[in-house]
């Protein structure tokens, strides 16, 4: 049980914030008598516009085909073409129908002779005072309304115009189709024709040159005898330079060395120098000095011997002594003589030689100075003959170079526009018109009035705010649906009165909605433990009291112990709905104290215990928010399962708010087509800011469709009752 101040505020319950939605099949559904009469308007429309052209203003359409040929991939392979692809086709239309459409191509066109003469320049661009042709307004035109389009999946392109008189028309476009076919031409011999001959002629002088030149470096290999870069005769003569600066350099050593050798010979001679050992031994050689070396040695022999028998003094040893000494006088004298002649024939034969040594290589020197001659003769040849081959290369790779750029040129301009383009169509005199056409006139027709018709009532429908459906009622933000309330109208029953429906049509639509509904209320209330439920209308009209007094009902047959209250206490009709008549004794005398509240209970034949308003005087409605109330809402909910109150519309007056501060939980109930979203959003809000939890919304009496938003569930349920009735009689 909730303490006398009102419960505790449980938790909020709301549901996800959504995008507004509209239901296309319920628009069309309610607008398709208007939707037929926009189609058949459409297609009178379309009758009257087909009529009006073709009196007035009919068009003829002609048009020229262009081809995309393939270019060659050799000039030498003229049977060799490329393969195009669709890009490579759309890139070269889009470049040619550029230039097609050129103001200088239009000019030369309109200024053909056979253009002058056609209407649509006679009438449209004639100066009217003077006479004379306006070309560059005749240019605007066809820039405007000449189309080129591109065939896709083709190598064609075409230009295409339309005018009112049909013999117009082919000599319009076969003038642009000469006038670009003579600018594609004149712009490839510009473009090529200039560089083929320039290079055409360097190729020519670059052969004579090469010619020339071939025969300079035959002549000069025949009077010089080089047929390589590698001549032998320079490795030769190299050789024999090589050879003979050696045998050079010897000679000079050689020379040198003897020159040395005469100079102390002859310092010999004028005794500056003594003789070498070599040089005495040389003189002691000499035949003379050996007979007298021999005498003397014999003396010796003898003098010795005398001197063993005979003392120094004897004249036998005096006299081999002075023999001996005049005998080696005598060597000395000879030796001397001897050396000096020695040395006079060695002095004459150093003499001799330095002579000969100078002569060869005098010889020599003139020898090496003619190879040397002979090889910058054969340098220069050889450097001469290389710049030839140098210059006979460059010739040959500047001629190369030539004939590639000139054959390149040459396959440009085989791949070039002007030999790739080809015409292969003129235009032809149109039979017959196109524009304005039946099939197309009508069906624009049908497609403006009915396209501006669904436009119109889909706009509609964007701006309209107001609540109609479930699916309106759902995008509310913080609103949970708890179901539908269908409308009486759509009910096949076609009861009399909504407000005991559910007693009296058990089997209604609207009491199955009712049951749906109070099968959601109870669920989310059991959820949370809750007993008392306050059920608040947004606007008057809403419907509140009908529905309460079904959905207790309705909860009764569901076996729960169900009491309402009449806290309405501007306009009272609860207690009246569920038949008891008369002054009544009710909450307005329980919250005076004039009564008790078992008292003030009444029970319906339905089960259901009823809590008239009771006294409505006028400061009746602040008691609402007193003690007294919340003891009532305590008790009651301690006695029953649940406890419904009504009360006013919640924008008529704040006792919703009031009440609900007061009770467990809050409910909704918005009319359908009633109540704008911005005004249900602003009631749930504040319900939502209330001490009860706010459980969903209710909408009552929508209609989203021809025969009613719950006929085709209704049907379905009374054919399956249907079906097992039928059963069980066949069984």
């Amino acid at each position: 049980m909730s303490s006398p101040s009102g419960p505790q505020r449980p938790r909020q319950v709301s549901s996800p914030q959504r995008r507004p939605t509209i239901d296309p099949v319920r628009v069309v559904r309610q607008h398709i008598i208007g939707l037929l009469a926009a189609v058949i308007i459409g297609v009178a429309l379309g009758g009257v516009a087909f009529v009006g052209f073709m009196r007035f203003y009919p068009l003829y359409t002609s048009e020229i085909l262009f081809e995309v040929r393939p270019g060659l991939t050799d000039s030498t392979e003229i049977g060799t073409a490329e393969t195009l692809k669709d890009d490579e086709v759309e890139r070269i239309g889009r470049t040619q129908t550029s230039l097609l459409m050129q103001r200088e191509v239009l000019m030369a066109a309109v200024e053909n002779p056979q253009v002058r003469d056609t209407m649509w320049m006679e009438d449209w661009f004639v100066d009217p005072q003077t006479g004379q042709p306006l070309y560059a307004q005749a240019v605007d035109d066809l820039e405007d309304y000449v189309q080129t389009p591109i065939m896709r999946g083709t190598n064609l392109f075409a230009i295409r115009w339309s005018w009112h008189v049909p013999s117009d028309v082919p000599k319009v476009l076969n003038s642009i189709a000469t006038a670009y076919t003579r600018k594609l031409k004149a712009l490839d011999d510009q473009q090529f024709s200039e560089n083929e001959a320039l290079f055409d002629t360097q190729l020519s002088h670059i052969q004579m040159s090469l010619q020339g030149l071939g025969d300079d470096i035959h002549a000069f290999i025949v009077a010089k005898g080089i047929t390589t870069l590698d001549d032998p005769r320079f490795s030769q003569a190299s050789i024999e330079v090589e050879s003979l600066s050696k045998n050079m350099t010897e000679l000079k050593q050689e020379l040198t060395s003897v020159q040395t050798r005469y100079q102390q010979t002859a310092l010999k001679l004028e005794g500056s120098v003594s003789p070498s050992h070599e040089d005495i031994v040389q003189a002691e050689a000499d035949q003379t000095i050996m007979q007298q070396v021999n005498r003397q040695e014999i003396l010796k022999s003898e003098e010795r011997s005398l001197r063993e028998k005979y003392s120094e003094d004897t004249p036998q040893v005096r006299q081999i002594e002075r023999q001996v000494r005049a005998i080696d006088s005598q060597i000395r004298l000879k030796k001397k003589e001897i050396l000096n002649r020695n040395l006079n024939a060695t002095l004459k034969s150093f003499a001799s030689e330095q002579d000969r040594l100078k002569q060869v290589m005098e010889r020599m020197e003139e020898e090496l100075e003619s190879k040397d001659v002979l090889l910058r003769d054969l340098a220069a040849d050889t450097s001469r003959y290389q710049a030839m081959k140098t210059q006979q290369d460059n010739l040959e790779k500047q001629r190369d170079d030539a004939a590639q750029l000139l054959n390149a040129i040459r396959l440009m301009k085989l791949r070039s526009d002007a030999t790739r383009i080809r015409q292969v169509s003129l235009a032809e005199l149109p039979r017959e018109p196109s524009f304005p056409r039946l099939e197309y006139v009508i069906p624009a027709g049908v497609l403006i009035c009915f396209g501006g018709f669904l436009g119109w009532i889909f706009l509609r429908e964007l701006m309209d705010q107001r609540v109609r459906s479930l699916a309106d009622l759902s995008i509310v933000p913080g609103m949970a649906v708890l179901g539908a309330v269908a409308d009486i109208d759509d009910d096949p029953v076609e009861p009399e009165e909504p407000e005991m429906i559910f007693r009296e049509y058990a089997d209604s639509i609207v009491a199955e909605s009712c049951r749906q509904v109070a099968t959601a209320v109870m669920r989310t209330m059991a959820k949370e433990g809750h007993t008392s439920l306050v059920v608040a209308g947004g606007l008057p009209g809403s419907g509140v009291t009908t529905i309460i007094g079904n959905l207790a009902v309705a909860m009764h047959a569901a076996g729960h112990s169900v009491c309402v209250i009449d806290a309405n206490f501007r306009r009272p009709r609860l207690a009246r709905s569920f038949g008891l008549e008369g002054d009544q004794r009710g909450l307005g005398d329980v919250l005076a104290d004039t009564v008790t509240l078992e008292s003030a209970i009444q029970m319906t034949g339905d089960g259901v215990s009823v809590i008239a308003a009771g006294s409505t005087e006028t400061r009746m409605v602040e008691r609402l928010s007193d003690e007294r109330f919340s003891s009532v809402m305590a008790s009651l909910r301690s006695k029953f399962s649940y406890v419904l109150v009504d009360v006013a519309p919640a924008v008529a007056a704040t006792d919703a708010i009031q009440v609900a501060g007061r009770c467990d939980a809050s409910a909704l109930i918005i009319r359908a087509g009633q109540e704008q979203r911005g005004l249900v959003a602003r009631i749930t809000r504040e319900l939502s800011e209330a001490n009860a939890i706010f459980i969903g919304g209710i909408l009552n009496r929508p209609r989203q469709s021809v025969g009613g938003y719950f006929r085709r569930n209704y049907e379905l349920m009374a054919s399956y009752g249907q079906e097992d009735e039928d059963t069980e009689d066949d069984s």
